[in-house]
């Protein structure tokens, strides 16, 4: 190398191959040594020593702390299920505890008899005595179902598996049909899955706005509960030893054959046998504290790269979030120990988040949007979020389309962690995932393997869907079992993720790797790496699926043909010429890229990378074309939200689902109105049917003018940049001139 240069492929190669394995291994160790629920001495404690390694690690790092209601169950007296079996005699079903599994290390580290527990945060507390009904997977249908075949589940005890909802949406559910108690069957046999039950983000004492002192809280924790977003019926998760001891007391008729699950016994709809159920929990108000450690841009310092990641968990959490965060502070490491080496700073701020409160509702990372709505708005690029590491064969992403490409890119230059796959040639990340994604994203585009939509489900929810800030949630996942059964129990332990997860740590270096390339390339390529095209393209797909979707329910008829034909043609027409707006500003980018990727580059004063012969594109000309892109995601947030029952959803064309908060859902502010709608008609509810009507009509505006918008964003005078010369790659940025 000609001294005193550097190139970009130098800061890649030393940022990958930084990564020490042993090192994310011995972060886990001490990450899930003790059970860390948010807002215990515990999680504060883990708190704080995270908050030191950054320090030692050379960060500018601030914590913020937010006063929240949390739940907790009584670790001393666990909830419990009886059944009646004569007049005055009860048995135990369940003691509400797990049963410690593995060898002696393995049973060491389940030592904590709090680990044993089974609970569900903000269960109401309180003792029911009923017969139980087996609900299936708890939703609309299933309840139907039963109403169907007479099955009432008024004032009964609900079973219900675990599987297609969000939990709080069966405790919803159950409760909305009258029911007094919904259940879970998961792995092992005595495991249990906790969880929560809030069916809210964020403090449900505070919303749209920060849990600080100076903040007047708006709900009390009764008037949550009346509002449905906290259950009012006790709630108790069990393994499928207790389901199963529950089946052997039920001498109703046999379930219909999808409703049958695995366990070695007749599926029955319910019985004549008295259960009783007791649920011992209490809520009060606990501080938590988020840890944002920033590596301050040279160039750019106002503009933010996001990286997110929770570090509360149920029990120990070594898989969910411990794989996450160990291989986060790994991250931190060889950032800056490679800038230090270097004498190297990003044109922009890498923040490293760390979130408390995740478990309970994205509450630590709901809090600080809402405090820093306003800054986050102006000078976020994007955040790029990993919960978990849970396998160690294929990546699993949720993106918005602005980062495809950049996902697609970044991908290409991490070696593929998995032996197995490397001996069928599947040599890179990107080739394993695109052979286990192989459906694609984009119609006709097999070059972007399957990226599915953001919902929800972690912490980059709030930043995308009520900010507009441009997102990608990485997994790595085994294959074919996308899941893995211990989530959110007590098995979560180093020994399950050194034993039975990546024995070597490759997988989370991999993932590690992906995750720094990201953050390397949007806080440091000249350009921001966005694709305006993808975004356009998306869209104009995602137009025709609602088109379908209406059609398919007859909205046509309820708003007049002609009408309904115009709202199609004007966004059909939109889409178009939002696809040629993106077009032109894609094409002004890859021309400063393939000048800058084909430039020798030198280490300015200012601690920037630039052109040998220190030649640049305009500075102002290069602050318009990255403000554009920035604002791009931002066009599709409606100020008053999607419709009003959901105003703190804002964006036009991602959100989670209503009635499943883990469910992604395209286009909602026409998609569930129209849903309402159509339910609302087959009930024959009039008035119903014609306010759910309204709101679909006035979600068309709110997507038109959004896509309106972001034309705009792009075509506003001053980005009609053209390049001389434009067959071939000038000499000098300075030939790129206003039109």
């Amino acid at each position: 190398m000609i001294e005193g240069l550097l190139t970009k492929d130098l800061i890649n190669v030393n940022l990958l191959t930084s990564f020490i394995p042993k090192n994310i291994r011995d972060n886990l160790r001490w990450l899930s040594s003790d059970v860390h629920v948010a807002g215990t001495v515990e999680n504060n404690e883990l708190m704080n020593q995270i908050y030191r390694r950054y320090k030692t690690y050379g960060y500018s790092v601030k914590t913020y702390e937010y006063t929240v209601l949390l739940s907790y169950p009584n670790y001393n007296y666990p909830n419990t299920i009886h059944c009646k079996i004569d007049t005055d005699k009860w048995i135990e079903i369940s003691n509400g505890k797990s049963q410690k599994r593995g060898n002696a290390e393995a049973i060491s580290q389940q030592s904590d008899p709090r680990s044993l527990v089974y609970w569900t945060a903000y269960s109401k507390n309180g003792s029911v005595e009923a017969p139980i009904v087996y609900v299936n997977y708890c939703t609309t249908d299933d309840f139907n179902h039963l109403s169907q075949i007479n099955v009432s589940v008024k004032n009964k005890i609900v079973l219900c598996r675990y599987g297609k909802l969000f939990r709080g949406q069966l405790v919803y559910n159950a409760e909305y049909h009258g029911a007094t108690f919904p259940n879970q069957i998961w792995l092992p046999d005595s495991g249990a899955q906790l969880g929560t039950l809030l069916r809210t983000d964020g403090d449900p004492e505070t919303p749209m706005f920060p849990s600080k002192d100076y903040i007047y809280r708006t709900e009390t924790e009764a008037s949550v509960r009346s509002s449905g977003a906290l259950p009012n019926i006790p709630v108790m998760p069990i393994g499928y030893r207790d389901a199963l001891k529950i089946f052997q007391h039920f001498d109703g008729s046999d379930v219909q054959f999808r409703w049958q699950g695995g366990l070695n016994i007749t599926y029955r709809y319910t019985g004549l046998a008295t259960f009783r159920l007791s649920v011992r929990s209490t809520t009060m108000r606990r501080k938590v504290k988020n840890v944002i450690a920033t590596m301050s841009g040279a160039v750019e310092p106002d503009r933010y790269v996001l990286l997110s990641n929770h570090v509360d968990a149920w029990v120990k959490g070594a898989i969910d979030p411990g794989t996450g965060t160990a291989t986060m502070l790994e991250m931190a490491r060889v950032l800056m120990s490679v800038a230090k080496k270097h004498k190297w700073r990003p044109r922009r701020s890498i923040v490293f988040c760390q979130w408390d409160a995740e478990e309970y509702g994205l509450i630590g990372s709901t809090e600080w949007v809402e405090e820093f709505m306003k800054p986050l708005q102006q000078r976020a690029v994007a955040l790029i979020n990993v919960d978990n590491i849970s396998g160690n064969t294929t990546l699993l992403v949720k993106s918005v389309p602005l980062l495809y490409r950049a996902i697609v890119k970044a991908t290409s230059k991490i070696p593929t962690p998995n032996p197995a796959e490397r001996s069928a040639g599947r040599k890179t990340m990107l080739d394993s995932w695109k052979y286990h994604a192989a459906t694609g994203t984009i119609t006709g585009d097999k070059s972007i393997p399957r990226i599915s939509v953001p919902g929800s489900g972690s912490d980059y929810q709030r930043f995308l869907t009520y900010l507009g800030i441009p997102i990608a949630d990485f997994r790595f996942e085994s294959v074919p079992l996308y899941s893995y059964m211990l989530y959110h129990s007590m098995y979560e332990i180093p020994w399950t993720v050194e034993n039975l997860i990546d024995k070597d740590f490759t997988a989370m270096t991999a993932v590690g790797q992906l995750w720094l390339e990201m953050a390397r390339s949007l806080a440091d390529d000249l350009i921001i790496p966005f694709n305006p095209h993808d975004y356009a393209v998306i869209i104009q797909e995602y137009v025709e699926k609602l088109s379908t979707y209406t059609n398919s329910i007859r909205l046509a008829s309820a708003f007049g043909a002609n009408e309904y034909h115009k709202l199609f043609q004007n966004l059909r027409d939109a889409s178009k010429r939002l696809i040629k707006a993106a077009d032109y500003m894609q094409h002004i980018i890859h021309k400063i890229r393939d000048f800058c990727d084909k430039s020798v580059l030198h280490l300015t004063v200012d601690g920037h990378l630039a052109s040998k012969n220190e030649v640049s594109l305009n500075k102002q000309q290069i602050e318009m074309l990255n403000s554009r892109l920035q604002n791009l995601e931002r066009a599709f947030i409606a100020e008053d939200g999607i419709y009003l029952q959901r105003q703190n959803f804002r964006h036009v064309i991602f959100s989670n689902s209503a009635s499943n908060k883990y469910g992604g859902v395209l286009m909602p502010g026409i998609m569930e109105p129209a849903e309402k709608w159509k339910i609302a008609k087959a009930k024959n509810n009039i008035d119903e049917a014609k306010r759910w009507l309204r709101i679909c009509r006035i979600g068309f505006n709110k997507l038109q003018y959004a896509i309106e918008s972001a034309i705009l964003i792009l075509n506003l005078d001053g980005t009609q940049f053209l390049i001389n010369n434009s067959e071939k790659c000038s000499d000098s940025l300075r030939d790129i001139k206003h039109q």
